[in-house]
This record gives structure tokens, sequence and C-alpha cells, in this order.
């Protein structure tokens, strides 16, 4: 068992709640109508409710439990602007101008994370610190190049080597073979992200409420029923912006979201002096196999190491301490003493195309299937959503209204995902 330094259980609460702990409120009657029904209040649910709020919509947002308890604010508080298709592989199997497209895309919701900190005042330690990406191969060194060679000739993105003999000044460790930097990708704090945004949100007046659980969504594109535990709710359109929490609602949807579980620890507070040692460039960390292993210090208390991994797997908490704790030792042996004081587990989503989707079925627009791309994504796709029922003319988003595979055995349970995560992972290091 995983410890605290007193002695104590590690804490099965995200790390982030720390600074922002989820918030009951009072429990108040529904209201008989509203204009807008978003079902979840992650990050993508409380952006869309900000902004149809601001347009004059009423907007009453509904989730399963308090406000942001979901993964919105458990994950690593990444911003990258990164897919799990390569630039490379889609500009082989689709072309270079739809690569371009696409990785653009990416790029405008990497940016929008930081015009909305910024035009919103919200303080969660964001910056742009860079992240390091290590191989754990010679061969994911000359593909990582390669792959990055692309985005700078066609992006203008711009990234630095690092040979083996030259990682120590970023990270110390013996484990990887070299990788590389890319200079302005950032990192925040994900609760204080997510506590900003519901503030923002209610002073625009959106109507949030926690422990209210959606049963059934009936209706058409002219008037839809939404059903919860506390009564029936009249709406005019409805978002579904639950990503791995889908489950349910629209069998359509649970035939093409493949929710999955992610973790993280968080160590004690380490001596100033090895907590630097071990990152001295304080960047996120991140290294290039397809189930990565992820690392950072934290935002808000850089003598903490925060690491993540074994994505999809299945286990209590207390076996996921254990075994996270043995991963980030091969990387950082010094940490072999260190004590845990946080564990905890978010619920993810991927899709069989391994793209994010935004669209509508049957007039219930959804937006969600973020692939492990959610601080960017989630906030992009909370704006495009709200544009979309607001009838705005903007650009069409590359992600929007594409089709939305599914799998002619899958109706909606992911039993096999730790199977193929270790397929997909076979050629990790």
């Amino acid at each position: 068992m995983s410890l605290k330094s007193n002695g104590s259980p590690a804490s099965q609460d995200p790390y982030w709640w720390r600074a922002a702990p989820r918030q009951a409120e009072p429990e108040r009657p529904l209201p008989k109508g509203a204009d807008v029904v978003v079902v979840g209040s992650g990050f993508t649910g409380t952006v869309a409710a900000l902004h149809l709020a601001r347009a004059g919509r009423h907007v009453l947002v509904l989730d399963r439990g308090e406000p942001g308890v979901g993964a919105s604010t458990r994950n690593a508080g990444y911003v990258g602007r990164t897919l799990k298709h390569s630039f490379g592989d889609i500009m082989e199997s689709e072309g270079l101008e739809r690569a371009i497209v696409v990785y653009r895309e990416m790029r405008q919701a990497f940016d929008c994370v930081f015009e909305t900190v910024e035009a919103e005042g919200i303080d969660c330690r964001l910056r742009r610190q860079g992240r390091l990406v290590m191989a754990v191969t010679p061969g994911q060194y000359e593909g990582m190049a390669r792959e990055l060679e692309l985005r700078k000739a066609h992006l203008g993105e711009e990234f630095a080597m690092l040979g083996r003999d030259a990682q120590g000044a970023e990270i110390d460790t013996k484990r990887y073979c070299g990788g590389a930097i890319i200079p302005d990708h950032g990192g925040l704090h994900p609760g204080l992200y997510h506590q900003g945004l519901l503030k923002r949100a209610k002073s625009a007046g959106a109507d949030i409420r926690g422990q209210t659980p959606v049963t059934a969504i009936t209706g058409d594109s002219s008037r839809f029923e939404v059903a919860t535990k506390h009564g029936t709710v009249l709406a005019r359109d409805v978002l579904i912006a639950t990503n791995g929490y889908t489950s349910g609602l629209m069998p359509w949807l649970d035939r093409r979201v493949i929710p999955f579980d992610g973790y993280m620890i968080a160590t004690e507070p380490l001596p100033e002096e090895l907590a630097g040692k071990l990152l001295p460039g304080g960047r996120t960390f991140v290294d290039w196999n397809f189930n990565v292993d992820f690392v950072r210090r934290a935002p808000d208390d850089p003598r903490r190491i925060l690491f993540g991994g074994l994505t999809g797997a299945r286990a209590n908490l207390t076996t996921m301490a254990e075994r996270l704790k043995a991963r980030l030792v091969r990387i950082f042996p010094a940490l072999a003493d260190t004590r845990i004081d946080n564990v905890w587990t978010g619920r993810c989503a991927g899709t069989f195309d391994m793209y994010p989707h935004l669209g509508s079925h049957q007039g219930i627009h959804y937006a969600l299937g973020y692939c492990f791309a959610g601080v960017p994504m989630g906030t992009w796709f909370g704006i495009k959503a709200a544009h979309r029922i607001l009838r705005r003319n903007d650009p069409p988003s590359v992600f929007a209204d594409r089709p939305f595979p599914t799998h002619p055995l899958y109706s909606g349970n992911p039993w096999w995902v730790p199977l193929v995560l270790s397929w997909l992972s076979r050629k990790d290091g």
C-alpha cells in the first residue's frame, strides 16, 4: 500500500482538488424549461454554457455529480496540439492538404485555451513552459525527428532535438535515448481552470446543477423533454458533453464512444533540490509510446511530482498506486523511498477512428471523444458547439459532421479496452 508521509493511506481524491475542491450546492427546483440543456459540466459543457448564456440563451447545465467532478478536474493539465494521428500519418493516408487542415485546427484549439484564460482572467497557473518528449528506443527517436520536421516545414512549429548526451539538462534519467523540446506547449492546473470557467458561466447567467443525472432525452428538433431524477425539463436544444461518462442516454452515441480509465499519482513534497534535479527545465514530460507515461512538477507546488500512465488498465486504486509508483521509479530511481500522497482516476473517451467528434444526431448536439486531447479540444468544442446552437456562420470544423464509426459487435460495454490498448502498445518501449 502506498502511504502518505504521515503513514496514512494515500488520498483517492485528485491532487487538483486540494486547491479547487468540488462544491456541493443546495438543491433547488428545476425550471420547467430552458432554451438549451447541456448534459455534462466539464470543460466542454461549461465553456458552451458560458458562450450561450452571454448570447442571451437560458442555459441549464445538468451533471450526475457535483459540477466538474469528472475527468476535467482529474486530467494532467497538459495544453498541446497533438492527435493520436500524427501529421505524417494523415499526410500519407489522406494527403498533405488534409494534414495541414487538421493540424491547423489543432493549433486553433491550443490557442483558444490561452485566449480563454486571458479573456476570463482565470488564475490557473497556465504557462508555456514547453514540453519534453522522450524516446524509449532509437527508432522512436528517428520517427519523432521525422514527424517534428514535417510539422516545422508545413506548419512552422519549432522544436529542438536532444541527443542522449544532452538530455540531462532537461530530465535526470538514463531510461531514454534522447528526445525533443517543443518550446511553446503549455500546462495548467485543471482544477483551477474549471473552477474559473464555472464561476464565469454562472456570472453570465448559466444555471448549473449537480447531483441531477439525466435519465432520458425524448422529442425531436422542435422540442426535447429532458428527464432527470428531479423532474423533466423542456428544451429547444440539447448538447451532450459527457465524453467518458457518456452512457445510457443515446444508444447511437453509446456505440461510438469508448470510455476508458486514466490514472495519476502525486508524490509528497520533495526537497527543492531533488525536484529541481529530476526535471530541471520544469517542462511537462511525455514519452513517445502509444500508451504514454507522463510526468510534471505540480504547477502550484513544484516540489511535488505528478505522474500518470497505464491508461486503460483496470485495477483498484491501491494497486494502481503501487504500479504507477514502480513506473515512476523506473524513470527516477531516486524516488524509490518517496511516499505517494494522492492516487486517482478519471474516465476518458476514445473513438474507433481516434478522432474527436462534433455534430448532431436526431437533432441532439454532441461534442466528445477527445482521444487524449481533452484540455484544448474540450475548450474548443465548447465554443464550436455553442456557435452551432446559436446558428452562427463559423468556418466549419474539420472534426464536425464527419462519419462517426462504430463496430457491429460494440453495444457500449468496453470490456475489451485493456486488451486492445495492450495490442496497440505492442511496439512501446
